[in-house]
């Protein structure tokens, strides 16, 4: 900021931040003498980064990150620790400016675009000391920060309800594929619909142990799916990326747009997908074609069902990464309706997946819009325009 350029509100005034605090470097605490259960904390550059058993700043302070997180504004509490990789406020002129004042105007400051453009970003306090600040009485100091706590409480109020929201959204798919497959009535009541049968999923589906090396293949770029490409409850694939053989190491699973890939590791975070293209996939991934008395997209559907979630989870072993058995799978059951039930069943499951989608996507766009919030609702507060 600088007095050049905008004009102040009534009683306000352009000073240096050299006027209003003096700024010290932390001091150098290795992370291998950090205390796991320490009685006090340690902040780093992007706030707390570990305990140990001393401290040496007495008073609740700010810090500012100094290397990596450069120009991170973080509230310090009493008695802690800040190592080299911040500064923080040593004191500040309590007549000119509140601690709380500062810690909004500070982060609304972006400081760390000032930093050095090196592989390891750093920023000094010279740099920080000469930048110019818009100080308010104090009286409207405490106006803007009632005002702003007030703001930011709600706001993170409303992003906890989106992220929930966003969650619940997944969730009513699972429940949704259960409802419309009428698995509570089959499997707890044994109430089979007319026509329908109940099938092991290996009297269904054949398994593929198709694998190759790709390390044989050093220069051709593969579609590697991992698990981490495919999303949780959705069954979307993501961010997946073309690799090149020389980078995957061990065998893998070979697939093609006619497979259903089930995650069996860690089967709770219910990863299942149809993927449109050829690849190869993860060995903790169970390749799957379905037979011709099944269709692939209902096969798909069922995996994603809350009661596979259940049934899988309480059917795997292992302890660190646990994993469902493959023939523990292969022998759940599946019902099984007519060819023409399957199509209707998937037209409408497919109705309820672009309605979640739809909510979703808008979730994200109401998301976006909140992470630009803060810095235009500060923006303003530091115009005098709050």
């Amino acid at each position: 900021m600088s007095s050049e350029l905008k004009d102040l509100p009534l009683n306000w005034e352009w000073k240096k931040i050299k006027d209003v605090l003096s700024l010290k470097n932390g001091r150098y605490l290795p992370k291998k003498k950090h205390i796991k259960d320490g009685d006090y904390k340690v902040y780093g550059a992007n706030g707390v980064i570990g305990r140990y058993n001393e401290f040496y700043i007495k008073e609740k302070t700010l810090s500012i990150g100094r290397v990596g997180a450069c120009g991170e504004i973080n509230k310090v509490e009493s008695n802690t620790w800040v190592t080299d990789n911040a500064m923080y406020v040593e004191k500040h002129n309590e007549k000119l400016v509140l601690l709380d004042f500062l810690y909004y105007l500070l982060d609304s400051m972006n400081i760390g675009q000032f930093s050095s453009k090196s592989s390891q970003p750093s920023i000094n306090q010279s740099t920080i000391k000469n930048l110019d600040i818009p100080v308010p009485p104090l009286e409207e100091q405490k106006q803007i920060v009632t005002k702003l706590d007030e703001l930011f409480s709600n706001l993170e109020a409303v992003n906890n309800l989106q992220k929930e929201a966003d969650k619940i959204g997944k969730d009513v798919m699972s429940a949704a594929i259960s409802s419309v497959l009428k698995l509570n009535e089959i499997f707890k009541k044994n109430n089979i619909p007319k026509k329908w049968e109940i099938k092991t999923i290996k009297e269904v589906v054949e398994y593929s142990s198709d694998s190759l090396k790709p390390i044989d293949y050093p220069n051709k770029k593969f579609n590697y799916l991992g698990l981490k490409n495919i999303e949780s409850n959705s069954g979307k694939i993501i961010d997946l990326e073309k690799t090149k053989g020389k980078e995957i190491k061990s065998r893998k699973r070979e697939f093609d747009d006619t497979n259903i890939l089930y995650g069996k590791l860690r089967p709770y975070l219910n990863k299942v997908a149809v993927p449109d293209f050829n690849g190869i996939c993860s060995t903790d991934i169970l390749v799957l074609k379905a037979k011709k008395i099944v269709l692939k997209e209902y096969v798909y559907y069922y995996l994603l069902s809350k009661y596979v979630v259940d049934k899988t989870t309480e059917l795997m072993s292992g302890t660190n990464l646990p994993r469902i058995r493959k023939n523990d799978f292969m022998n759940l059951q599946i019902p099984i309706p007519p060819l023409t039930k399957q199509k209707e069943i998937i037209n409408k499951l497919d109705q309820i997946k672009n309605s979640v989608n739809f909510i979703i996507k808008h979730q994200g766009n109401r998301d976006s819009l909140l992470g630009k919030l803060p810095q235009s609702i500060l923006e303003k507060a530091f115009a005098g325009e709050l």
